[in-house]
């Protein structure tokens, strides 16, 4: 009994659509990427310092400010679109655009890395400045209870006096500031009247000021006119303290404003730079298995 055998030619399967990352690709290209950032960013931090003179250049540091970030950006493009040819060619997809998804992921990981860098290194900052700040508090804490703020501030800041802004000129207002660093009673007094506004704030603690003038040799209308006259320079050089505040508080917030949309388009250069050269490193690829197909043909 004849059986006949009917064999169906094998029908070419698609790729499948799942599973076509390689992370080792990815991985890969992030290691390349992080390594030429590096060498780029120690170039230019050697051609930078070698070009700055400080004898003969006024203000050296705003030229290499602004060649820094140039360099910076122009350093960041390069690294990713090498590591992203590298992800590219290595992710053996078997179209181009698979090459272009692992650039991509190539850039976000290398991102990712950098600002999580970035935020450990500000971390260390901020923590070195608040220690610094505990220190400076604990140390004003220390010079209230030996009623010596005065001397405090001045050797914080040189030429500053927070308790008597009147001191920094001769006269009456500069006399109450000697007194006020000669009786600690005095400075606790001055100290709680500017926390808390001014003279016209706390009537208690402004009859207070001129009793303890009084029982330094003044009479009742001089020891009232001093403190007048201290707290008017007081509440000018509050006023100019506020504006000051309020133009810092603009300039920040233009420069936030300026950095937060030019990290946005050099993060959207570099995604692009990343999906080309992810489609670069997959074409090449692709390029290379034609020529082998080709080769093996001619072969045969």
């Amino acid at each position: 009994m004849r059986e006949d055998v009917i064999v169906e030619p094998l029908t070419p399967r698609s790729p499948a659509l799942m599973k076509r990352v390689s992370w080792g690709a990815i991985f890969a290209g992030l290691l390349v990427t992080v390594v030429i950032q590096m060498m780029l960013t120690l170039l230019g931090i050697g051609i930078g310092a070698a070009s700055i003179d400080p004898l003969r250049e006024q203000n050296p540091g705003q030229g290499l400010a602004l060649g820094s970030a140039i360099w910076l950006i122009v350093s960041a493009l390069i690294a990713v679109f090498v590591g992203s040819c590298v992800s590219g060619r290595l992710s053996g997809g078997p179209r181009t655009s698979d090459g272009l998804l692992h650039g991509i992921v190539t850039w976000s990981a290398a991102t990712v890395l950098t600002v999580a860098m970035l935020v450990s290194a500000a971390g260390v900052v901020i923590g070195g400045t608040s220690s610094l700040l505990s220190g400076l508090v604990k140390s004003g804490g220390q010079a209230a209870q030996n009623g010596d703020l005065v001397s405090l501030v001045q050797q914080a800041v040189p030429g500053s006096n927070v308790l008597s802004p009147t001191g920094r000129e001769p006269g009456p207002t500069g006399q109450l500031a000697s007194m006020a660093k000669q009786n600690p009673q005095l400075a606790a007094v001055l100290a709680k009247m500017e926390k808390n506004g001014g003279a016209s704030q706390r009537p208690a603690e402004r009859d207070q000021a001129v009793q303890i003038l009084t029982q330094q040799g003044l009479n009742q209308q001089q020891a009232a006119q001093l403190i007048s006259q201290w707290d008017q320079q007081f509440q000018q050089t509050k006023v100019q303290v506020e504006q000051k505040a309020r133009q810092v508080g603009d300039k920040a917030a233009r420069g936030i404003s300026r950095g937060a949309i030019m990290g946005f388009i050099a993060l959207l250069l570099e995604l692009a730079v990343a999906a080309w050269g992810g489609w670069v490193g997959a074409a090449s690829l692709a390029r290379m298995r034609r020529e082998e197909r080709v080769v093996s043909t001619s072969a045969a």
